[in-house]
């Protein structure tokens, strides 16, 4: 998610963290090490509140405001493991902006829902860093104002999130980028739906590629063949 609304901004030029808040320890020592190493620096740039965008407060999930943070790491190649650290210590939905010195970016996204067994906790669902974005790169698909769903920031949320992956993944299957422009994104639950069809779609094709026999080869591809019919299917692409 891109370009927050004007009046969710941070006075000044945001709030800047102490990266000590980002080291733990729960974290084991070489997390701690190689994390105190690649993190340069973490701003707080916007959290987008109030009720123009509704909250939703369940016994599963409490989605009360969406944090933008901008995190300066010394080599984007970094990403994931920060990105897998730090979401976990922020209880909001929190939009990671991981960027190096040279201005190339990727995304961080990680869905929340509080934890059975401690309501004071959270517990991440789904979760997706981007591909690395070159400098100035614009993803209007992905600008808050682009955005369809506005029946909780929750759902707001995880609209940026699935189709950050699609735009990561416009060839995954012929068609998916149609997938965009689909009237579906206003309802959670098939969005949900089709982050995770996604991702085993993905691992199907992944596991064909590592498969050394012609046996297992047709049987994953009959399986692919399967996987993107149901998603045709279901969102009439």
């Amino acid at each position: 998610m891109l370009h927050p609304p004007e009046n969710s901004r941070i006075e000044g030029k945001g709030k800047r963290l102490n990266l000590k808040l980002f080291l733990r320890p729960e974290q084991s020592t070489a997390e701690r090490s190689r994390l105190r190493k690649c993190l340069k620096k973490a701003t707080l740039t916007h959290q987008l509140t109030g009720s123009s965008i509704p909250s939703i407060i369940s016994p599963e999930i409490r989605c009360e405001a969406i944090q933008f943070l901008d995190i300066e790491l010394t080599d984007l190649r970094h990403r994931d493991f920060a990105a897998k650290l730090i979401q976990p210590l922020l209880k909001e939905h929190a939009v990671l902006r991981l960027h190096d010195a040279q201005g190339g970016f990727a995304l961080s996204y990680a869905l929340k829902r509080l934890s059975k067994n401690d309501p004071g906790s959270i517990v991440i669902s789904h979760a997706y860093t981007t591909a690395i974005h070159p400098p100035g790169a614009g993803l209007p698909q992905l600008h808050h104002t682009a955005l369809l769903n506005r029946t909780s920031k929750h759902d707001h949320y995880m609209e940026a999130m699935v189709k950050s992956y699609l735009l990561d993944h416009p060839r995954i299957f012929l068609g998916a980028g149609a997938l965009l422009g689909r009237k579906f994104w206003h309802h959670a639950p098939s969005v949900l739906s089709l982050f995770d069809q996604l991702q085993n779609l993905l691992s199907l094709k992944a596991q064909k590629d590592r498969a050394k026999s012609n046996a297992a080869k047709a049987t994953l591809n009959t399986s692919i063949k399967a996987a993107i019919e149901k998603i045709r299917m279901k969102y009439e692409v």
